[in-house]
């Protein structure tokens, strides 16, 4: 009997689904976020807990790529980076200013 047949999922394909790794779900499932089952050894997850699982993780994208760039018309490899600091009253948005300034020009 194949798990497949089943309506369960190993934990490679969940990973996959996810776009986690299989030590993520583990860790999921480990911690009881993720409702699965072990059979032989090995952790199988039926298709409808994964389904309401998705409804509850958080964002794929990493901190950094949820913030708009200080700047984005210009090609700022640290544009993200400096835009965390771009609200009035930072020491960081002070700083970005004088940052960007040539070498020559900085004081």
């Amino acid at each position: 009997m194949s798990a497949a047949r089943d309506g369960l999922l190993t934990v490679a394909e969940v990973a996959g689904r996810l776009g986690r790794s299989t030590e993520q779900v583990r860790r999921y499932l480990r911690e009881g976020h993720l409702r699965g089952q072990r059979l032989g050894g090995q952790w199988f997850i039926e298709v409808a807990s994964l389904d309401a699982f998705q409804g509850t993780i958080r964002q794929r994208t990493g901190f950094l790529e949820s913030i708009a760039p200080a700047h984005p018309e210009r090609n700022d490899p640290l544009g993200a980076v400096i835009g965390i600091g771009h609200g009035g009253g930072s020491d960081i948005a002070a700083g970005k200013d004088a940052y960007r300034r040539p070498p020559a020009r900085r004081a």
